[in-house]
């Protein structure tokens, strides 16, 4: 009996580990981040796969991005206080939940959007539902679903899967690669430039530059956007993959 007993557990632990395996993210990913206005140190950010979680019977990981940072500079102050969470079908890698609230110079947005891939709709704040597409991504999600792609500089691709079809398609950029120093190593990196017409951090004015790790896991190192007045730059502080520690 205890014989019987070791080996099924074995195998259900063996069956949980191909599992585990299998899935594109992992649970523990953190990415901490210095945030800085120019070269003013100005904040701190953090992007992280928190959870898989369970959304109208689907499992899903959580994936939580915030950002706080503010600077003083004589008469000018600014200001964002930003956070994003996504929920992406571990199955399909489809968006089925994104939330934002953010804070930025002075302007609030609240966004809640409930997405059925199954029927291609969306469920907006104002609880009135809207034609969506097959393969929704919103921005969030979209950011891991870039780190997948093969990045070839010079590349240009487009992708109909933001979840709101009217802004489609979503472009990726592969610009160049680079050599950037940051958590305390120095890093290959692959450069591109996301773009989603209706998002505040990747919007086509924003001119956002993304600093990938240039190996397989396409790790987020640097990321630089335009603001009102100047740009603000994430700059990799810490990372775990949730697998092997920091």
């Amino acid at each position: 009996m205890r014989r019987w007993l070791l080996v099924s557990s074995a195998l259900v632990l063996a069956t949980v580990a191909r599992a585990q395996s299998a899935r594109p993210l992992t649970i523990g990913e953190r990415a901490e981040y210095d945030v800085s206005y120019g070269v003013v140190k100005a904040g701190h950010a953090t992007v992280a796969v928190t959870s898989v979680d369970h959304i109208r019977d689907r499992e899903a990981y959580g994936i939580r991005f915030t950002m706080n940072a503010g600077v003083n500079l004589l008469l000018y102050h600014y200001s964002i206080h930003d956070t994003m969470r996504s929920w992406v079908d571990t199955a399909t890698f489809r968006s089925l939940r994104f939330y934002q609230d953010q804070h930025d110079g002075g302007r609030t947005r609240v966004k809640r959007y409930e997405i059925f891939p199954d029927r291609q709709v969306f469920i907006d704040e104002k609880n009135e539902e809207a034609p969506s597409v097959a393969e929704p991504l919103d921005e969030l999600a979209f950011l891991f679903f870039a780190r997948r792609q093969n990045l070839d500089v010079g590349s240009t691709r487009n992708f109909d899967r933001y979840f709101k079809p009217a802004t489609n398609p979503v472009t990726l950029i592969v610009l160049n690669k680079d050599t950037i120093d940051v958590a305390g190593k120095r890093w290959p990196a692959v450069v591109v430039r996301p773009i989603i017409k209706t998002s505040s951090l990747f919007a086509e004015g924003a001119e956002a530059r993304v600093w990938m790790s240039d190996d397989p896991a396409h790790i987020i190192l640097q990321l630089n956007v335009k603001v009102k007045v100047g740009s603000i730059t994430m700059k990799l502080r810490s990372y775990d993959d949730g697998a092997h520690g920091p």
